[in-house]
């Protein structure tokens, strides 16, 4: 009998230590699966932050995505352990609209969304009736709206949550632009096809185009900066925090200001500069 009860206790204890040997495996994993849109953001990945993961002992594969609902869809499940592609305005609805709780804790150097044509070079070319397409998506139709306002060139209800103005919310077009909301990542196709296009950064550079050929670009604010997401319980996990130092170093500055000109700096770049 006390042979048996030293027997159950010595395997208890191998589980008790197999499960907790699991759990440390888990939490120093040193792979990492990213998700990101294809474009600025994965060579941003694999030119600017994968040598200085890999330094540090992590393997890296980045998964892309052509599209903005899977890569949270994966990440919220387990698929990826982090994502690459959204400003914090469209997570948080997309959060609300999908019963998840993701969470973004720091920004990266962003390409802004830019107002482009293969028509017009100037603001002064636009014309009555002329056609503008735009992304389809609530967060950056918003923007698009908001730029056609700042320009003077449609007024949209002051009493519409800026955020997610849509074109009901357009209370004046004096020059009767027909506006085309489309699938973001079918705008930098429409330029044949339009007037004028907005164009989100990773989508423009994706295909070809270049910031300094944009119309006019925007002063992205810090909300609209496309921010490295991640599942809450995940955020200090070693992989979490080897990825954020890593974007926060000093060689991936060099990088930026060397690979990304043009680009939007998060304010922990501005503050480093500033310090410097």
């Amino acid at each position: 009998m006390r042979k048996t009860l030293l027997t159950i206790s010595l395997i208890f204890s191998l589980l008790v230590l197999g499960a907790c040997g699991s759990t440390a495996a888990n939490e120093d994993k040193k792979e990492i699966t990213i998700g990101a849109t294809a474009g600025p953001y994965s060579d941003q990945l694999r030119e600017g932050i994968i040598p200085i993961l890999e330094k540090d002992g992590y393997k890296v594969k980045i998964v892309e995505f052509n599209d903005y609902i899977q890569p949270n869809v994966a990440l919220n499940e387990g698929e990826i352990d982090a994502n690459l592609f959204q400003n914090r305005i469209y997570l948080g609805q997309f959060n609300k609209d999908h019963d998840m709780d993701l969470v973004a804790p720091y920004a990266v150097p962003t390409a802004p969304i830019a107002l482009y044509s293969k028509k017009h070079t100037s603001l002064d070319d636009v014309k009555e009736g002329m056609t503008v397409t735009m992304p389809n998506d609530p967060t950056n139709l918003a923007r698009s709206l908001n730029m056609l306002a700042d320009f003077g060139l449609i007024k949209v209800n002051e009493e519409a949550d800026p955020t997610v103005v849509s074109e009901k919310d357009i209370v004046e077009n004096k020059l009767n632009l027909k506006i085309k909301p489309i699938d973001p990542a079918q705008t930098p196709r429409s330029l044949g096809d339009t007037d004028f296009a907005f164009i989100n950064g990773n989508f423009a550079l994706a295909s070809g185009l270049k910031l300094d050929e944009a119309v006019e670009i925007e002063k992205t604010p810090e909300g609209y900066l496309i921010y490295v997401t991640l599942r809450k319980e995940d955020v200090d996990k070693p992989f979490a925090k080897a990825l954020e130092k890593a974007y926060h170093s000093d060689k991936f500055l060099d990088f930026t200001n060397k690979k990304a000109k043009g680009y939007v700096k998060p304010p922990y770049q501005v503050e480093k500069e500033a310090n410097e």
